[in-house]
């Protein structure tokens, strides 16, 4: 009798010790990830304050010319360009987890970096068009339920690496309800994924390397 009470304590000691572990491993789990999250909202604010800059610099295009602006402007875009891929790897790093703890806020961030990426091509259009820009710009469009688009992110991702400051890529997930995401997708009757934005003309459905590189003359 005593040896089955004594059982019965060790059996709930060690149901009490399992969950405190099991307790300590989600919040661990969830530290990290705010820890993952938070880091990408610094990022996030600091090229945010990067594009209000650069649309503060266009300003001086009227006043101080070409000449002593363009310079500064394409300085200016080849910084956002590298932290606005460093903040995609990183969102791409915690979406592929096998449990996306802060779900909300995760999605929060995918449209604030969508709006920022959007910004980001307009912005690149227009210094294009006002300071002869010769780097191409790519409009990515893909999906979850997309088949070719993570084979159509490799290409792209090699392309970019290869072609450096020639080439401006921004993936934009079409999966979002982001406002400025949907206004582009109608303006070009985006329907099927992948689909690619080159300069101002609409590639849709796959596109090999070979394929890409004669339409951006590269």
């Amino acid at each position: 009798m005593a040896k089955k009470h004594l059982d019965k304590k060790i059996l709930i000691s060690a149901l009490i010790i399992s969950a405190i572990l099991f307790g300590s491993g989600m919040l661990a789990g969830y530290g990290l990830n705010r820890e993952k999250l938070s880091s990408i909202e610094k990022d996030m604010d600091s090229i945010i304050k990067d594009v209000q800059n650069f649309q503060l610099q266009f300003l001086f295009l009227d006043v101080l010319g070409e000449n002593a602006t363009c310079p500064l402007l394409a300085a200016t875009l080849g910084g956002i360009n590298e932290q606005s891929y460093r903040i995609g790897n990183k969102l791409e790093s915690y979406s592929s987890e096998s449990e996306i703890k802060d779900y909300n806020d995760y999605v929060d961030l995918k449209d604030e970096y969508s709006r920022l990426l959007v910004s980001y091509w307009l912005l690149a259009l227009k210094l294009k068009r006002n300071c002869k820009l010769s780097a191409n710009t790519i409009v990515y469009f893909y999906a979850k339920d997309c088949q070719r688009c993570d084979d159509q992110a490799f290409i792209l991702t090699y392309l970019k690496n290869k072609y450096n400051e020639k080439l401006l890529v921004f993936a934009l997930d079409a999966d979002l309800e982001e406002p400025s995401v949907n206004t582009i997708k109608r303006y070009y009757n985006i329907t099927e994924y992948p689909s690619l934005v080159v300069g101002n003309e609409l590639y849709a459905g796959f596109h090999s390397r070979d394929s890409l590189e004669k339409i951006l003359n590269l």
